[in-house]
């Protein structure tokens, strides 16, 4: 996709942030599946979850495919209906027959979704354990192809390693709990896929001065934009060379993270020390002139433009956005944050 084009589509969506379309409220919906990474013998729940609309019919269908250790499909399966639900009410959940799927195989799962006279889909991909490509990060919610949408691997740090279901556990958590909360990444969930590592890292302190110490299988994890470790400890976190850390159960710290590392976001926050102004459709700005002519872009105006405690930064994003925050709870991407959000996820659909 031609920058021009990014930038066109980029400026489109400002415009409906702004709120200068309006229509009718169509479903919105989010599907899981638990356990987020099955054994071979392990029964799978799935689930669809609704936020908002009317929805009418939801139809859940399966298909289960055998893989070899190259991880290449050698037995398409066949979609086949799981179940109908009619004017349903949610949560909808539904269990997979008894003794699991096998081994080595992969799992598509696809919630149909009707409602406001519209049609649409939730593919999720997924395979069981153990899984047969060897020393490679194994697909646990893969929507998109992968050279055409982000991919974050979640890394056990060497903490975890003696509890695998809490951080198989935990997995399941942050997608559904952060990746599929924050409002602006739940909209574009189509273009992340999730996968989980077997082999651990280790997470530094940014504190420390050290970077995070890679897994052993770090040349199997090129495909990916975000690496990320999760831990127990209480460090300072940090991103960088592709990896980035957050405590297993952390919300915001898991979206401040994530946004160096998969955006180029800076940080919002009064006493950062690594403070960069990325362009195009920074979140930050070196100069005090340009935040304000950049503001009305934003659905902001010149009194919206906030210093960086007593450094020569500017922000235009509110208190609350998670580059200016990090912690335990959910916040929201301020426009300036969607935009760069959505000008990296355009640029990635276009390689």
């Amino acid at each position: 996709m031609k920058k021009n084009n990014v930038m066109n589509a980029v400026s489109l969506v400002v415009l409906l942030l702004m709120g200068f379309t309006s229509c009718k409220e169509n479903p919105e919906t989010f599907a899981i599946h638990t356990p987020i990474s099955p054994g071979s013998s392990e029964r799978v729940t799935y689930r669809l979850n609704k936020l908002t609309g009317s929805v009418d019919q939801v139809k859940l269908f399966t298909r289960v495919s055998t893989i070899d250790s190259s991880g290449n499909v050698t037995s398409m399966g066949r979609e086949t209906l799981a179940n109908t639900w009619n004017s349903p009410s949610f949560p909808i959940e539904l269990q997979s027959p008894v003794g699991g799927y096998g081994a080595n195989r992969l799992v598509q799962y696809r919630f149909e979704v009707k409602g406001n006279d519209k049609t649409y889909n939730h593919r999720v991909t997924f395979a069981t354990t153990p899984y047969p490509v060897a020393n490679a990060a194994i697909p646990v919610y893969v929507v998109g192809d992968q050279n055409k949408v982000f991919n974050i691997v979640f890394i056990p740090d060497t903490s975890m390693t003696s509890r695998p279901d809490l951080f198989k556990s935990t997995v399941a958590s942050q997608i559904d709990s952060t990746f599929h909360q924050e409002d602006w990444i739940r909209r574009l969930r189509n273009s992340y896929n999730f996968f989980i590592n077997p082999v651990s890292a280790i997470a530094r302190d940014f504190n420390t001065g050290m970077r995070h110490v890679p897994p052993s299988n770090d040349a199997n994890l090129s495909f990916a934009q975000g690496r990320c470790i999760l831990h127990f400890h209480d460090i300072r976190d940090q991103s960088g060379a592709g990896y980035f850390s957050a405590e297993y159960y952390v919300r915001g710290t898991m979206l401040h993270e994530s946004g160096h590392a998969l955006y180029r976001l800076s940080d919002e926050y009064d006493n950062s020390t690594t403070l960069r102004q990325t362009d195009p459709n920074p979140n930050i700005w070196d100069e005090e002139a340009d935040a304000e002519a950049a503001a009305p872009s934003y659905g902001k105006s010149s009194a919206d433009v906030r210093q960086l405690g007593t450094q020569d930064w500017y922000r235009l994003c509110n208190n609350s956005c998670p580059m200016r925050s990090s912690g335990p709870p959910i916040n929201h991407h301020d426009n300036p944050c969607k935009t760069r959000i959505l000008y990296t996820l355009l640029q990635r659909a276009g390689n």
